[in-house]
């Protein structure tokens, strides 16, 4: 069901979403969609990306698919100059892509810590580099960084995935202080464990696992996809115009404690 046109904050804008074939990232761009933007879905896996563009078509919704491989600047660019060359401008990028590798620090790979700090990190630089091109021109601009609760605190084990959300929360407020004179504003999210095909890849499906790691936030339930969407729906307009260089943390309370 179509909501109300009242209610369709981000019509006519458009939004580049990374790593937007499933989690959290696909779920933000439906939910921009619904609200009137014009979306860019862009993820290096084509199938998955080309299917869920699909579905949103089939639902009425205005998207786009780019494959793009967050870590080449050429893809970036490209991505960029799409969203751009297809619909006159850009407004939005959210800044999603992001992988997580458990090995110990002690023991990993230095291939594994480039792809980490490649996906996580470099990637954030190289797609706001190219969108802050046209976002100063534009003197207008929103960008949602999607961090973690690991750019706060140290979650056991995963040293180098911890250092690729703290780069991230830094860079974050650095583009916020930067950019502020040309009225673009910089934001990320902070989510505790969500439930996505991510989360599954890392700690299981397991449900009885699940449920233990639901009980580390005090809210008790694990997040959903939803409402990290919801929170970047919010930094992303006008009623948070007066928000900027923050870390909004979707937790359930985990880092309250």
């Amino acid at each position: 069901m179509r909501i109300g046109e009242e209610e369709l904050v981000f019509k006519d804008r458009v939004v580049v979403v990374t790593g937007a074939a499933s989690g959290i990232g696909q779920q933000t761009a439906i939910e921009f969609a619904r609200q009137a933007a014009q979306v860019v879905v862009a993820d290096i896996d084509e199938r998955r990306g080309a299917a869920v563009v699909a579905d949103m078509r089939n639902d009425g919704l205005d998207a786009v698919f780019v494959r793009t491989d967050l870590t080449s600047e050429a893809d970036c660019a490209h991505l960029i100059a799409t969203a751009t060359a297809t619909f006159g401008r850009l407004d939005v990028l959210v800044n999603n892509a992001g992988i997580e590798i458990s090995t110990p620090l002690h023991e990993m790979s230095e291939q594994e810590w480039d792809r980490l700090v490649d996906t996580n990190l470099k990637s954030m630089f190289l797609c706001s580099k190219h969108a802050l091109r046209h976002m100063i021109g534009a003197t207008n601009g929103v960008i949602v960084n999607v961090c973690s609760v690991s750019g706060l605190v140290a979650w056991p084990g995963i040293a180098a995935y911890n250092a690729t959300k703290g780069g991230v929360m830094m860079l974050t407020k650095s583009l916020a202080v930067d950019y502020a004179p040309y009225n673009i504003r910089a934001n990320c999210v902070c989510p505790s464990i969500i439930d996505t095909p991510m989360t599954d890849t890392s700690i299981g499906n397991d449900a009885s696992v699940k449920e233990a790691k639901a009980k580390l936030n005090p809210i008790g339930r694990l997040g959903t996809p939803e409402d990290v969407a919801n929170a970047i729906l919010f930094l992303a307009s006008e009623k948070s115009s007066f928000i900027t260089g923050a870390a909004l943390t979707v937790d359930g309370g985990y880092t309250a404690i």
